[in-house]
């Protein structure tokens, strides 16, 4: 059975969190250290990390083929950038159409909480190998 490694920058600081892995919605497996070794067939694998509600990563479809593969949890990127567009049309609207803040501030900021808990805040993204 081959293992694939997953790296993630997120438990490094945290003290007592514990990411969990859902594999195939049938199995989890708990990520407690930076580098994590997992076992998985071979095959199309669907993988999610997830914490709680809001930390959580959309599921994804990896193909194992061989033994050394390697993942790495980032920051959904496009998420973040969505809702930074966000803020910054939250800012105009505030500043330049002089709208009431309380109108304004409470839908923007609802939005940007159900995007990342629907989207996800982070990913799973593949580790490019090298080749020499």
């Amino acid at each position: 059975m081959p293992r694939i490694i997953i790296e993630s920058k997120m438990l490094e600081n945290n003290k007592n969190g514990v990411l969990k892995l859902r594999i195939n919605n049938e199995r989890v497996e708990e990520l407690k250290n930076v580098k994590n070794e997992v076992e998985l067939d071979y095959g199309e694998q669907i993988l999610q990390v997830y914490n709680s509600f809001f930390t959580k990563t959309p599921k994804k479809v990896i193909n194992v083929e061989s033994a050394d593969q390697k993942y790495k949890i980032t920051l959904h990127y496009k998420a973040w950038g969505i809702t930074a567009f966000l803020h910054l049309v939250m800012m105009v609207l505030i500043a330049i159409f002089k709208l009431n803040p309380l109108f304004t501030v409470f839908p923007i900021v609802t939005i940007e909480f159900l995007f990342l808990i629907f989207i996800g805040a982070f990913e799973i993204r593949e580790v490019k190998r090298k080749d020499s």
